[in-house]
């Protein structure tokens, strides 16, 4: 329901985790960042639809129903809605386009289509928003199993679960059943810190959560952590907390170092070849891409140079891809279409090798669909910021903000938006922190407060 003013003013009553549609969002979060790849192919592989796609249509064809309607189509009546639904038609629009283009070029019909992903997954921040609109714990509740999950989880996948070499079906035997967490202790951990009132009551989730993000090794999704961690500071200036993490850190790491734990990299990272899970390895992977020889005083150099050459290897593609965009005016304009085998512009791919993103989705959206395309993803960004914020302000909660934070940092080392493992918990989350942005400011203080307290800014206002 809305007022006068265009505002969400929600029917009262409604009661935690019972809605389907929250228990949905739920499972996919939890799915695919505690899963990863794995839970994305999980679905009909023989006609190439999985899971994403399956909750999707779900949504758009039997999604939640009021009694005004439709949510879907409420929300075009909501007004702090009304420029991100813009953006989102013009992006939905533009990927039709891209993929037209990419087809009346030549390229693959399926690839083309199915590369438009980057362009409609931004619907499931509808979903986020309906869930966190009927569920004002939802992301409490959600975060801390995310933390629980990937805790355990991702320190058996690190030990023993990445040595067992099943594959999905449906894959051709490139994806293995057990993956690492991606993304999920980054999640969990400033979850942690933006919602738990005592730290020191989940120490053991901090604890596997560093090791599991540690272990599995993905460099984007540690400077994703620290740019969470950066704004955090700045929107709580909350010192103690943030002693707290480091203090974690720091313990788990002087724990490896007196243990003297080494352990094999999980099989399932490629770009780990050589290294090995240790205080000395780890602090080396995180130097190499900066000094290589300060690296190399820590680790072997078989491993140093690995690490500093994926650094260099996508810097590579990435200026190539740059130049290529910009060597004709067209290029620049419209991009190269949806289908386009960009891994043709690295020269240490090897010819034939299909690679669908260039690990940074800026260029992703450059080289696919031109200035336009990069314009739309920005300003599409920059609207979910605003409404962020505008939670923020309602509420005091800083986790969509430090969330999107992360996740904008990680996008620029890692495929992120256009992957369904990334891109759909990525929306869902942030669909749920906004989700106060478009209530009036009491009821949004009162859907933001913990269950029998409310949230120290909000007492002040009242």
């Amino acid at each position: 329901m809305t007022n006068r003013a265009g505002v969400l003013a929600p029917p009262l009553g409604f009661a935690p985790i019972v809605d389907p549609w929250a228990k949905l969002a739920a499972f996919l979060i939890v799915g695919y960042l505690g899963l990863g790849k794995p839970f994305a192919y999980i679905g009909l592989p023989w006609i190439s639809v999985y899971i994403g796609e399956m909750a999707l249509a779900m949504f758009l064809f039997f999604g939640p129903e009021l009694r005004q309607g439709a949510w879907l189509a409420l929300t075009r009546r909501i007004t702090p809605l009304r420029n991100f639904n813009r953006l989102l038609l013009l992006s939905l629009l533009y990927g039709g386009f891209a993929s037209l283009h990419g087809i009346l070029v030549g390229y693959p019909v399926l690839t083309a289509l199915r590369d438009t992903a980057f362009n409609y997954y931004p619907i499931f921040l509808l979903l986020g928003i309906w869930v966190g609109l009927r569920d004002a714990s939802f992301l409490i509740r959600v975060t801390r199993m995310l933390a629980l999950w990937a805790g355990c989880y991702g320190f058996a996948y690190v030990v023993f679960l990445n040595r067992i070499p099943w594959t999905m079906p449906g894959t051709d035997g490139r994806v293995p059943v057990f993956l690492g967490p991606y993304g999920a202790s980054t999640v969990a951990l400033l979850g942690l810190l933006s919602f738990e009132p005592k730290l020191g009551r989940v120490w053991h989730l901090l604890l596997l959560n560093f090791f599991v993000l540690l272990g599995v090794q993905v460099r984007a999704e540690w400077t994703g952590l620290a740019a969470g961690v950066l704004v955090f500071a700045w929107l709580t200036r909350k010192l103690k907390r943030l002693a707290l993490i480091a203090g974690a850190m720091a313990a788990l790491f002087a724990l490896m170092y007196a243990t003297h734990l080494d352990l094999d990299t999980p099989t399932g990272r490629g770009d780990t070849v050589g290294s090995r899970i240790s205080a000395d390895f780890l602090l080396a992977r995180a130097i190499a891409p900066v000094s290589e020889d300060l690296a190399g005083r820590l680790a072997d150099q078989s491993h140093v140079t690995f690490a500093a050459g994926t650094t260099e290897w996508r810097l590579v593609w990435w200026a190539n891809i740059w130049a290529e965009v910009h060597s004709r005016l067209s290029n620049s304009l419209v991009g190269f279409g949806y289908g386009y085998p960009i891994g043709d512009l690295n020269p240490e791919i090897e010819p034939g090798m299909f690679i669908q993103t260039p690990h940074n989705d800026l260029l992703y959206a450059l080289a696919f669909s031109g200035w336009p395309g990069v314009a739309l993803f920005a300003l599409l960004q920059l609207e979910i910021g605003r409404l962020l914020w505008r939670s923020y302000k309602l509420t005091a909660s800083p986790f969509g903000l430090v969330c999107w934070a992360a996740f904008l940092t990680m996008s620029f080392f890692e495929d992120l938006f256009e992957a369904p493992f990334a891109a759909i918990p990525c929306f869902l989350l942030l669909g749920a922190a906004l989700a106060p942005a478009l209530l009036a400011p009491a009821r949004a203080r009162r859907q933001s407060a913990p269950p029998g307290r409310m949230p120290q800014a909000s007492q002040a206002a009242n």
